[in-house]
């Protein structure tokens, strides 16, 4: 592995194969600067090798269609490539995996980013997960875990792996302080002028609220996606008419705007993230 971080995982997984006790779908946190990308390709490759010892052999014929894009018995649907995953698309992908594998062996169908799949689309997933078909793996990468469905991440496996934490963008650290400064009311929120922008505010607003959730939790300032700001939201903590479920049901707003969006790209996400941030301003200045 060329990340030190992954190894420890792998060599999990490899140990479960060799006991004959690999869970029929797996889930792990979705970081490509980190590597799960190529852990999820390597492991798929590992699944569908004929002569697998550490790792896949890289030779048998199998492994030769994998790596050159070919291989008839696995599937992948990239989030990276849509704004969301459509029931359609998921439905689609079970058709696949209940066909008869072409190799006569292990089916892997890959969903990477798998926040970003509708309600529906979970739901069809988890009908799969509830009665999954023979011979056939599931490798589901997510960038927030808990934006899946409760039920659909109790039939996966989670695969823990210690990413070095991720550091965020100056650019990201410094839109983050322009918000938590519109909504303490000391200069104008963010203008929305359209929906990627509006959502890429939403996962700002959302990373910001669970930062100032951990703050009131008394958790520790590394812990942070904006560790820089942790000053500031300390000081708001003490605000006694925000309390932490006040700051769980924004959160929950975040999650249930972005479950809409995806759902239904005709909402207005702009306007409704701004009344969003009115309410949660007028809650500050109360």
């Amino acid at each position: 592995m060329a990340y030190p971080w992954l190894r420890e995982p792998w060599l999990r997984l490899v140990a479960s194969a060799e006991a004959g006790r690999l869970a029929h779908a797996y889930y792990l946190q979705h970081n490509v600067e980190g590597g799960s990308t190529e852990f999820i390709q390597r492991l798929n490759q590992f699944l569908l090798c004929k002569q697998p010892g550490k790792s896949a052999c890289g030779k048998c014929k199998s492994c030769l269609l994998y790596l050159s894009g070919n291989h008839p018995d696995t599937w992948t649907i990239d989030g990276a490539e849509v704004n969301r995953i459509g029931v359609d698309t998921v439905r689609e992908l079970q058709q696949n995996v209940t066909q008869t594998a072409n190799q006569n062996g292990l089916k892997v169908a890959v969903i990477l980013e798998a926040e970003k799949m509708t309600e529906q689309a979970g739901n069809a997933l988890l009908k799969v997960l509830e009665e999954p078909p023979a011979d056939t793996h599931w490798l589901v990468s997510t960038k927030d875990a808990e934006r899946l469905l409760p039920t659909l991440r109790s039939r996966m496996q989670w695969v823990s792996i210690a990413y070095p934490t991720t550091v965020q963008s100056d650019e990201q650290i410094t839109l983050a302080g322009q918000l938590l400064a519109g909504l303490r009311g000391q200069q104008e929120l963010p203008l929305l002028k359209d929906k990627e922008g509006a959502l890429s505010w939403l996962d700002i607003s959302e990373n910001l609220l669970m930062d100032w959730l951990l703050i009131s939790q008394r958790a520790a300032a590394a812990r942070l996606r904006y560790e820089q700001l942790a000053d500031e939201l300390q000081q708001i903590s003490s605000y006694e008419w925000v309390s932490v479920a006040q700051l769980s049901e924004w959160v929950s707003e975040c999650r249930q705007l972005r479950q809409l969006y995806q759902g239904s790209t005709g909402i207005n996400l702009p306007l409704l993230l701004s009344f969003a941030w009115s309410r949660w301003s007028n809650a500050l200045s109360a």
